[in-house]
């Protein structure tokens, strides 16, 4: 019995000693650009945000950037000038009944900001036709409560090389977890999957549902409104979302996560050699609307 209680404390005090906070010194650095550029072929107002980057334990709001000169050029010459709002937006407003441009369109972004020079350029790829978005009632899940799950009826074009940003929204709230970020490569989740003009997989098809704080998926409700968008991305684009979910996810493994870095997109500086972060895309955009049954 001693010896047990012995042990008790040693393990106690093991415990107790893990516990323990420890300071983390991080290296200062300057602030870099962080581009948000991501347009689409959607007649609205077309917006770009601009901000700089902060120390890695700062958790207020980014600082904008308001200083910059925007622009961004279609292939044929047309050029869409971006003006500041507030806080670093930036925003073009087309005219009525107008796009940015068709499939196949190229462009490319022009910021300057105090002398300095940044460009990108990306082509308006053709996105997934929507069919449909299907329900069912489940009983007696492995993983999350019995309840009505929907996936995403898609079919993605014959041809290789297509990817996708799947975006989802429950009643008129954005799924914005690391485990509900949905990309596709065809249907398929990388370019070695070969699964060309196939429907998406299923796991990709059943990111439509949202999960729980302990990465359970929750079942919808009669009357909940879906609506999900399937946006176009560049292959490179398409790799820069890749990068940026799994350091999200790795983030989630505690003591087994290695060490997070700054995602690089496509945006250069062309007049010298800063890191420039975020990225430039302009997608098209297939949607649909669902109320579950």
């Amino acid at each position: 019995m001693k010896n047990l209680i012995f042990i008790l404390i040693i393990l106690s005090a093991l415990f107790t000693s893990c516990e323990d906070p420890i300071e983390v010194t991080l290296i200062e650095a300057d602030p870099l650009l962080v581009v948000d550029a991501w347009l689409n072929n959607i007649d609205e107002t077309q917006v770009i945000k601009l901000t700089s980057s902060q120390p890695y334990f700062d958790n207020t709001p980014a600082t904008g950037v308001t200083n910059a000169d925007i622009t961004v050029t279609r292939g044929d010459g047309e050029v869409f000038l971006f003006t500041h709002t507030d806080n670093g937006t930036y925003t073009n407003t087309l005219e009525p009944s107008t796009t940015i441009g068709e499939i196949g369109d190229s462009f490319t972004l022009n910021i300057s900001v105090d002398s300095k020079q940044y460009a990108a350029t990306t082509t308006l790829n053709r996105t997934a036709p929507i069919d449909s978005i299907r329900q069912e009632f489940r009983e007696n899940e492995v993983f999350g409560d019995n309840g009505i799950y929907c996936e995403l009826m898609s079919r993605d074009p014959v041809g290789l090389g297509d990817t996708y940003w799947i975006k989802t929204y429950k009643n008129g709230e954005y799924l914005n977890r690391p485990s509900e970020l949905n990309i596709a490569y065809d249907a398929g989740f990388d370019s070695g999957g070969e699964v060309d003009g196939f429907i998406f997989i299923t796991p990709i098809r059943e990111l439509i549902n949202s999960f729980s704080d302990d990465l359970l998926p929750e079942p919808y409700v009669s009357g909940d409104d879906i609506r999900v968008e399937v946006h176009s991305l560049s292959e490179d684009n398409f790799f820069y979302m890749e990068t940026f979910r799994d350091q999200l996810i790795n983030s989630q493994n505690g003591i087994f996560a290695e060490p997070l870095s700054n995602t690089k997109g496509i945006v250069e500086h062309t007049n010298g050699d800063e890191n420039v972060l975020g990225t430039f895309n302009v997608a098209a955009i297939s949607v649909i609307d669902y109320t579950v049954q």
